[in-house]
């Protein structure tokens, strides 16, 4: 939603407004347009020389809690100056305050976002896994490889995405009882070739990059043994950003501002997924492939999706996707399922891949996928500068 000072005090009360209030709001919006465009979560300083965060008045407690009383039969004393001077500009067509620095919950909430790259998403082409392809070298730049220990041997385990310089979301069954995540590569396309090379372009070498810390979601295995399936990976240094070969995700924060559709519209809608997990139906038999596959598959609501889906408490935890002899299978665990916003600039991860059936990527079966867009919250609230 945007809001504007004016809409916004309406709304809060639904009320009629007195024509003082009225132009103390017209203040406000001419302020406001006058204004440099902002970010959200940038700092900013208020007219008492306070420490802020640039941001959406909903996310700011007392600012918000002032302009409901400015409302109020009984408005404080220049508190309408106190309002009109905390602007900080548009990020868009959304008015921001600067929050005072001691409203710790909004400012967490403001940090967390403001973490998240400005640049993501952007492949330089538009666009196994069962019935893949190898992926363009350049189709990639956020597909990230997870490296652990089972029983005792380094092995390459699971996929990832990379969501900033500094985190990468997999699924939380990566790191379990057996296997124990020491490090990520980022910017690998085909293993044990270095570099990588495809039309004459050729790629930086890989990052190796220590795992500095996981956070699996609190509640993961609980209340059913697949639930909450998503896992945040801080790294020990940054992945270092090139415009082609290395770049983040994009989270779906806001859908409707950021992709131009909704949740449900994501039914029927043809996602890509992509790792360098098993190429067998055979879930129990493993041939991996050295180069990056990928592969693209409907999203659905099917009868056996529904059947799968019904042993979380909330249906919505998870989306399904496959059913056509298409899937993603052993190894692909913790990979992202990706959609474009209705312009096809930009590329955002609306799935981390979980588990599936016995058999990949047979007809009328789908893999289950955890819904980045349920968690956003989660992850926003456990990134860290």
């Amino acid at each position: 939603n945007t809001y504007h000072p004016y809409t916004l005090l309406a709304s809060l009360t639904g009320t009629t407004m007195t024509r003082p209030q009225v132009m103390v709001m017209v203040i406000v919006q001419v302020m406001v347009m006058a204004s440099v465009d902002a970010q959200s979560g940038t700092r900013c300083i208020q007219n008492k020389g306070q420490q802020g965060m640039c941001g959406p008045i909903t996310t700011c407690p007392p600012l918000l809690s002032l302009l409901r009383q400015l409302r109020s039969r009984n408005p404080p004393k220049n508190g309408s100056q106190t309002l009109i001077s905390s602007f900080c500009g548009y990020e868009g067509s959304i008015p921001l305050v600067c929050c005072p620095v001691n409203s710790s919950t909004a400012i967490s909430q403001i940090t967390g976002r403001s973490l998240l790259p400005s640049r993501c998403g952007i492949s330089l082409l538009t666009q196994q896994i069962i019935d893949g392809e190898d992926a363009s070298l350049l189709a990639w730049p956020w597909m990230v490889l997870l490296r652990g220990r089972t029983r005792g041997v380094l092995t390459w385990t699971c996929g990832g995405v990379l969501i900033s310089e500094r985190y990468v979301l997999t699924a939380a069954h990566c790191n379990d009882t057996t296997t124990t995540l020491e490090s990520v590569r980022v910017g690998e396309h085909t293993l044990n070739i270095n570099p990588d090379c495809e039309k004459g372009v050729c790629a930086p070498a890989p990052q190796d990059i220590l795992v500095e810390r996981i956070i699996s979601h609190p509640d993961y295995k609980k209340p059913c043994n697949k639930c909450n399936d998503i896992a945040l990976l801080r790294l020990s240094r940054p992945a270092v950003l090139n415009p082609i070969h290395v770049v983040p995700i994009c989270l779906p924060v806001d859908l409707k501002q950021q992709m131009g559709i909704t949740e449900d519209e994501f039914l029927d809608k043809h996602a890509w997924a992509a790792g360098w997990g098993s190429i067998s139906r055979d879930s129990s038999v493993f041939i991996r492939l050295d180069t990056l596959q990928q592969v693209q598959l409907p999203i659905t609501n099917s009868e056996s999706c529904e059947i799968m889906r019904s042993s979380y408490p909330d249906p919505r935890m998870v989306l399904c996707a496959g059913g056509e002899g298409k899937d993603t299978c052993s190894g692909d665990s913790g990979g992202p399922l990706t959609l474009t916003n209705k312009g096809n600039t930009k590329h955002f991860v609306v799935g981390i891949t979980s588990h599936g059936p016995s058999e990949c990527g047979i007809t009328n079966t789908q893999g289950i996928y955890t819904n980045v867009h349920y968690y956003v919250q989660w992850i926003i609230d456990n990134l860290q500068p």
